[in-house]
């Protein structure tokens, strides 16, 4: 482990968010050598320290090891993970900062993690509240969901012209990774946000035509969108070869959509960056 006497940790610093925050934390003036990147890609790991980072692997199950890590840094940048038992690991986080006395913890949650109809966004409600309990200063970001998670989904309609989706006239305020990661590094670096909770929305309410449509001049075909049902979705899915487990925590994910999740929550993200968030097409062709 390599942690120099730094002030600010982040974890999932090796995922595609906490790439674009590290990115953005540099940026924005702070040195490499202040910030402790943590994740499991061992080889992005590498290439932070390479480039400067204080790196560190340490699994979020080891209470131990967290605590140890919390303890040397004042301020933490918590990316909420992907894992099964997350919520466990998030509270472990939480905990070593409270005995550390840590200066701040900001958390990137999930939009409308408060209302209780998604179940979604249980593992961020949860955390939450563990955060606003703790008596740690606190910043909560609720991010909408990233266009880029639809990048992957051009693979279909870049041979069949087809946008296929359960997701009915949902529309979705959707933001780039790197609009939500400026909008972080901005509220780390500047003051006035203790104790406060941002709802990050695209400026948009994108329709799935409006993705669509997107998707026409990305791969320069046109891109219609098809409306189906969950179950004809889910046939589609397992029909390609996809295993059921998947193919229901795809269908389910378009049944979130269809409820309005990620719809817009206001203007907290274009209010923060100083200018409109990121369109589709810049979006859709990020890196």
């Amino acid at each position: 482990m390599t942690v120099p006497e730094a002030s600010t940790l982040v974890f999932g610093a090796t995922g595609a968010l906490g790439r674009h925050v590290l990115n953005a934390l540099v940026a924005r003036g702070i040195s490499p050598e202040t910030i402790t990147a943590v994740g499991r890609n061992q080889l992005r790991l590498g290439e932070l320290a390479s480039a400067g980072f204080g790196t560190a692997a340490v699994d979020l199950s080891d209470s131990v090891a967290v605590a140890e890590l919390v303890a040397r840094h004042s301020d933490i940048v918590l990316i909420s993970g992907s894992d099964p038992n997350r919520l466990a690991q998030h509270e472990s986080v939480i905990e070593a900062a409270k005995n550390a006395n840590v200066r701040h913890v900001y958390y990137t949650s999930g939009v409308r993690a408060d209302d209780d109809r998604f179940e979604i966004n249980a593992d961020h409600r949860a955390t939450e509240d563990a955060l606003t309990a703790s008596g740690v200063t606190y910043t909560i970001l609720r991010n909408t969901w990233y266009i880029e998670n639809y990048i992957q989904a051009l693979a279909g309609p870049r041979f069949t012209g087809v946008l296929a989706a359960a997701t009915g006239d949902a529309v979705v305020a959707a933001a780039s990774r790197k609009d939500l990661a400026e909008a972080l590094a901005i509220v780390v670096t500047t003051d006035g946000h203790g104790n406060v909770t941002y709802s990050l929305s695209g400026d948009t309410n994108f329709t799935y035509a409006d993705i669509a449509e997107a998707m026409s001049v990305v791969l320069e075909r046109e891109v219609t969108y098809q409306p189906v049902t969950p179950g004809e979705l889910q046939v589609a899915l397992i029909n390609s070869g996809m295993d059921g487990e998947l193919a229901g925590f795809l269908v389910s994910l378009d049944e979130t959509i269809a409820a309005g999740v990620f719809a817009r929550a206001g203007d907290d993200l274009s209010r923060l960056l100083g200018r409109p968030t990121t369109g589709l097409v810049e979006g859709l062709t990020a890196e």
